[in-house]
């Protein structure tokens, strides 16, 4: 499991490169639940579900910032 990354390849090439996804008993919320915004104040779910799914040789950054 990975934290705070983001990776880069295109379309075809990421999905080229799925190698195994979990079944729905693996299955699971992520992201965030709202998206507060605007004026006035709106707000809607935003999150989506998902199975551990391992890709293969996909560029894979490290975005997390240090702080201090």
């Amino acid at each position: 499991m990975l934290e705070d990354v983001a990776y880069q390849a295109n379309t075809q090439e990421f999905w080229n490169s799925c190698a195994a996804t979990c079944d729905e008993s693996d299955f699971r919320f992520f992201g965030a639940f709202n998206d507060g915004k605007g004026q006035p104040s709106q707000s809607s779910a935003v999150s989506h579900g998902s199975s551990t799914t391992r890709f293969n040789g996909v560029n894979v950054i490290n975005t997390a910032r240090k702080i201090g």
